[in-house]
C-alpha cells in the first residue's frame, strides 16, 4: 500500500513510499491464481497445503515446562493457516530448542485489550503480531517494548523492517478477483471494477474506509504515487466518496477473508477485493479464479513484545528464532509464507515455489500508508460509517 521503509532514521513503519526490499521478481505468473483475524490466513500458495499435522497440534498443548518464568511464554497473532503453520514450526522449534513452554493465543488486533493490560499491570501477552499503525502508536504509548538488537539481529530484515519496537514478520495484501468460467473476459483493472456498464453485477469490497478510498481515487484516474497527496486534501476525499456513489447500489461489504470466496463462488458477487492467499488457495483447489495483481493493496505485519511482560527478555529471544532463514523454511515448506527475513524473501526455490507471494508483486501494487492512516484514520473512519449508513 505506497511508502519508504529505507530511506530514513526509522521511527515507524509509515512513509510514501514501498520499502527497498519488496522487489517483485520477474517472471511471476500474474494470471495464476474486516477482521484482521483473517488477515494472516491469506498468504496463499499455488502447490502448498498445511501438512495434516497441523489440525493435529492445534488441538494438543505444548507440554515442555520453564520453571523460571512466571507464566508460560504467550505469543498472539491474527490466526488462520499463518498462525496453525507457525505453531507447528516456529513455535514448536522454539519450544523445542529451549524447553521453554510456548502457548499461541489469537486476537482480533484490537488494542484497546493491548493498552488495558499495560495499564493495570496485568499483561497475560508477551510477543505479539501487529499492523504497522497499530505499531507505531503503542510504540509512542509506551505500551510496545522497545526491541533489544543484541538479541534480535537487525541485518537479518529487509531495509526498513527494523523499528524502534517491532520487527517485520510477513506481508499481506488483497486484490481483485473474479471466477473466470463465469466472465471469461471479465475486468483487469481498478477502473474496470468500476465500470457497471461493461461489466455488469454485484461488486464486494471490504468494509471500511482503508483501501476503499484508495481503491476509488485509482478508479478515478489517480496514480498510485500520487494517492495519499490526493487522499490528503479534503477536495481529494470527497472525490473518494463521489467515486463510490457510483458503484454504492452495486456493492456489498465483506468484514472476514472467506466472505469475497464465498460470495464469487455462490454466484451472489460478479467481482470482489479478496485477500491474495485465499484466490491462490481456492485456484490450488480446483477453482478458475483470475486474480489481478496490478490492482493489489498491500501492507505488512509486524512483531512486538508487550510492556510490561514477565518474559520480555524470553520475548525477544522467541521472536529472534521465529524470524531467523532457516525456521522460516520450515514455514515456507508447510504454508506460502512473504516474510521480512532478507534471505527467504530472495530464495529463488521459495519463490518459484509461491508465486502468489505478496512481496514479490510490490511492484504492482500500492503499499498502504502507515503515517496517513495515523494522522486521518478517526476522521475517515467517522466518514465512512456515516456515508455507508446512508
Amino acid at each position: 500500500m505506497g511508502r519508504s521503509l529505507g530511506q530514513r532514521s526509522f521511527r515507524d513503519p509509515g512513509a510514501d513510499q514501498r520499502p527497498h526490499g519488496f522487489d517483485r521478481r520477474r517472471g511471476v505468473d500474474r494470471t495464476a491464481s474486516g477482521s484482521r483475524a483473517s488477515n494472516q490466513a491469506e498468504e496463499g500458495h499455488t502447490t502448498m497445503k498445511l501438512v495434516t499435522t497441523l489440525a493435529a497440534s492445534a488441538a494438543i498443548a505444548l507440554t515442555a515446562t520453564a520453571p523460571s518464568m512466571a507464566r508460560d511464554l504467550t505469543i498472539v497473532g491474527f490466526g488462520g493457516g499463518y498462525q496453525d503453520s507457525a505453531r507447528e514450526t516456529l513455535f514448536k522449534g522454539y519450544q523445542d530448542a529451549t524447553g521453554t513452554t510456548v502457548v499461541d493465543d489469537v486476537y482480533n488486533g484490537e488494542m484497546a485489550k493491548i493498552y488495558g493490560m499495560v495499564e493495570t499491570g496485568n499483561v497475560t501477552y508477551d510477543a505479539i503480531m501487529v499492523e504497522a499503525p497499530e505499531l507505531v502508536r503503542g510504540c509512542e504509548d509506551g505500551v510496545f517494548a522497545k526491541i533489544d538488537y543484541s538479541v534480535i539481529d537487525r541485518a537479518k530484515f529487509i531495509d526498513g523492517a527494523t523499528t524502534e519496537c517491532g520487527v517485520g514478520g510477513t506481508g499481506w495484501g488483497a486484490a481483485l478477483f473474479y471466477d473466470k468460467t463465469a466472465h471469461p473476459d471479465g475486468p483487469d483493472t481498478i477502473a474496470d471494477f468500476w465500470d457497471t456498464e461493461k461489466f455488469p453485477g454485484k461488486r464486494a469490497m471490504r468494509t471500511g474506509p482503508k483501501m476503499t478510498l484508495e481503491a476509488a481515487l485509482m478508479a478515478d484516474g489517480v496514480s498510485k504515487d500520487e494517492v495519499y497527496d490526493v487522499l490528503s486534501t479534503d477536495e481529494g476525499v470527497d472525490r473518494a466518496f463521489a467515486k463510490l456513489d457510483e458503484i454504492k447500489d452495486d456493492l456489498i461489504w465483506w468484514k472476514s477473508g472467506a466472505q469475497p470466496l464465498q460470495l464469487v463462488g455462490s454466484g451472489e458477487v460478479d467481482y470482489a477485493f479478496a485477500y491474495t492467499g485465499r484466490v491462490i488457495n481456492a485456484n490450488a483447489e480446483g477453482g478458475n479464479y483470475a486474480l489481478e495483481w496490478d490492482t493489489l493493496l498491500y501492507s505488512i505485519d509486524y512483531w512486538a513484545v508487550v510492556e510490561g511482560s514477565p518474559n520480555k527478555e524470553e520475548a525477544m529471544k522467541l521472536i529472534d528464532f521465529i524470524t531467523n532463514a532457516d525456521e522460516l523454511r520450515k514455514q515456507a515448506a508447510i504454508w506460502p509464507i512473504s516474510p521480512a527475513n532478507k534471505e527467504v524473501n530472495e530464495d529463488p526455490a521459495i519463490q518459484e515455489a509461491n508465486p502468489g507471494m505478496v512481496l514479490n508483486h510490490s511492484d504492482e501494487g500500492l503499499f498502504i500508508s502507515t503515517e496517513f492512516w495515523i494522522e486521518h484514520g478517526d476522521e475517515l473512519e467517522a466518514r465512512f460509517t456515516a456515508w455507508a449508513a446512508q
